[in-house]
Parts: C-alpha cells; sequence; structure tokens
C-alpha cells in the first residue's frame, strides 16, 4: 500500500497519465467541437491537479497524514492498464469519438478515481492545505458530469459518477424577494453545491459579511435594498467580490448595464441550463 509521501507521488503520476490521455483524446475527435472542448479543458484540468498536489506535497509532512490514508494498489494497476489500453488505441487512430466519450466516463467512474476522491477528502481533513485542491477536482467531476448529461446515449454513466465521494461543496446563495422564483433557482443549481436563501438585498449583505458563497444570484427589484445597491455595498466589503455575482432579471436595461461593468446578468425567464451554466462558469473561476 502506498502511504505518504509516496501516496502523494502516486496521485500525480495518475493525474499527469490521465492529462497526456485526455490531450491525445482531444487531438483524435472527429468534428465534435463540444467534446474536443471536453477533452482539452479535462487534461488542463489534470495538469493543474497534478501541480497543486505537487506543490501542496512539498509543504506536507508526514507526520501531520493521516496514518489510515492509502490507495488500493489492485484498483490502481487495473485503472493504469486501462489507460495504456486506451493511449495504445489512440496513438493508433482507432478510437471513434464514442469511444473516447467511453473512456472518459469509465476513468471519472473508475475504481481507481473513488479511491483517489477517498484520498484527497482525507487529505483536505487533515490538512487545509488541501481545501482547494479539493474544490476543482470537486469542479472537475461536475464538468463531466454536465457532459454525459447532455449527451443522448450516455446518461449511463451519471449513475457511476454521482455516487463517487464528494470532496467538496460550495456554499451558494439565490436572493430574491419572490420565493417562487428562488425556489425554481434554487432547484436549478441545487447539483453545484448547497444552497441557501435571502429576501432582499440587505438580508444577502449580512449572509454575505458572516460567510463565503461562492456564487450569489440576485435579483434586481427588491424591498430594502437593490441588486444594484447589495453589489455595491458587497464590492466595498469584500473587492472582487463581482465576480462572484449573477443578476437574474426581468428588466432588460439591467442586464445590459450590468454586463457592460463585467458582471454577469441573465434576463428573465431564462433556460434552466443557461443559470447553471453561468453558475457553473463562476464556480470554475474560483477554482
Amino acid at each position: 500500500m502506498a502511504r505518504l509521501p509516496s501516496l502523494l507521488g502516486e496521485l500525480s503520476e495518475m493525474e499527469e497519465t490521465a492529462a497526456r490521455i485526455y490531450r491525445k483524446g482531444a487531438s483524435a475527435v472527429k468534428d465534435d467541437a463540444g467534446l474536443e472542448r471536453l477533452m482539452k479543458g479535462l487534461a488542463l484540468e489534470e495538469e493543474e491537479h497534478m501541480k497543486l498536489l505537487t506543490d501542496y506535497g512539498g509543504r506536507f509532512s508526514e507526520t501531520e497524514a493521516l496514518a489510515a490514508l492509502e490507495l488500493d494498489e489492485e484498483a490502481v494497476r487495473r485503472t493504469k492498464d486501462y489507460l495504456s489500453i486506451a493511449e495504445k488505441r489512440i496513438d493508433a487512430g482507432r478510437l471513434t469519438n464514442e469511444n473516447l466519450i467511453d473512456c472518459v466516463a469509465t476513468t471519472e467512474s473508475s475504481e481507481w478515481n473513488r479511491e483517489f476522491l477517498k484520498v484527497i477528502d482525507g487529505l483536505k481533513h487533515d490538512s487545509r492545505l488541501f481545501i482547494p485542491v479539493a474544490a476543482r477536482i470537486q469542479q472537475h467531476k461536475r464538468s463531466v458530469e454536465r457532459f454525459l448529461g447532455s449527451r443522448s446515449g450516455f446518461e449511463r454513466f451519471l449513475t457511476g459518477m454521482r455516487s463517487l465521494p464528494s470532496v467538496w461543496e460550495e456554499k451558494l446563495l439565490v436572493v430574491d424577494d419572490d420565493k417562487a422564483v428562488a425556489d425554481v433557482v434554487t432547484a436549478v443549481i441545487e447539483d453545484e453545491g448547497s444552497v441557501e436563501t435571502a429576501r432582499n438585498g440587505a438580508e444577502a449583505l449580512e449572509k454575505i459579511a458572516s460567510g463565503y458563497y461562492a456564487a450569489i444570484v440576485s435579483d434586481f427589484s427588491m424591498p430594502k435594498m437593490n441588486g444594484a445597491e447589495l453589489l455595491s455595498k458587497a464590492e466595498e466589503r469584500f473587492p472582487g467580490i463581482k465576480a462572484r455575482f449573477l443578476f437574474f432579471t426581468s428588466d432588460k436595461d439591467r442586464v445590459e448595464h450590468f454586463r457592460g461593468k463585467g458582471v454577469k446578468a441573465l434576463l428573465k425567464p431564462s433556460n434552466a441550463s443557461d443559470i447553471s451554466g453561468e453558475v457553473a462558469s463562476i464556480l470554475r473561476r474560483q477554482c
């Protein structure tokens, strides 16, 4: 069984292997911009995970490590064998686009990845140094889930992906005085994290001051404090927070106003996929 620091080396090696295969896979995609974009994005994320593990691992002494952290060597071996076969087929030009999607789904839902996530979760609890790693890896998992859910015929892999351990849950805030709207938005984005609500800007500001929210979806016209006032006051106290805001309003001029200031905004009504997509984009920027 691998233990720290050799454990971190094993994790990094597997991330490097996955990054290389995803990058090769992106070059092998045939006339599917969405799949090519996914493969390139996954490759970059795996490379980032590898770098984070290396950087944080250098500051993580063995005495701080959880003694119980270890990898199942048999699970690692099986995944390495699968990845080796997949890489050879990519190099030989023998994988179709469907095969590539199957490769991503199988790799990401593999027994190895389940072991990997358990280890990252343990490291996160043992040292706050690993919290940023956990947050990035959770977003990586969600990216794959969103893609598979959007492709007919690959929904079957979602069960396996969703059964993987969760290593991080973002806190999200929905601000709207209309409870029905707040409930709908909450339902749309709840897969992205733990959602709380506020009935107006004043209540939202209190919540923002007392805890970190990775994304804030806000209406504009509200009693006590409207959306513009909320953004202004929040920005005064937490410079740069506007990057975490998404305004959802029925006022077209307000939508253009916010976008002109570099703040995300959508016009009511919008498709559920547009709302969740914008929130996902905000979360990716936080990681």
